[in-house]
């Protein structure tokens, strides 16, 4: 299903994302979006969990709202 909306910028360069949009792609409160632009699209995704050092995406620890692998996390216990 494709979801459309037609959404005005406010005065301070914001856009609302609708609830239905929201939802199908659960999105909620604190999730961090990636905002991509080229000449002609802005593209907007949900962001992937990723290790804050290396970027991985395998065996991820959350610390303080940011994400550390097993490897990164040997390493620094090792230091």
């Amino acid at each position: 299903m494709i979801y459309t909306n037609f959404r005005e910028i406010d005065k301070a360069g914001r856009i609302v994302i609708s609830k239905d949009i929201r939802r199908h792609l659960n999105i909620n409160p604190g999730d961090v979006l990636q905002i991509n632009a080229d000449d002609a699209c802005i593209t907007i995704v949900k962001a992937e969990a990723k290790c804050v050092f290396c970027n991985s995406h395998e065996n991820l620890t959350e610390f303080e709202g940011k994400h550390i692998c097993g490897d990164c996390m040997a390493k620094l216990r090792r230091k």
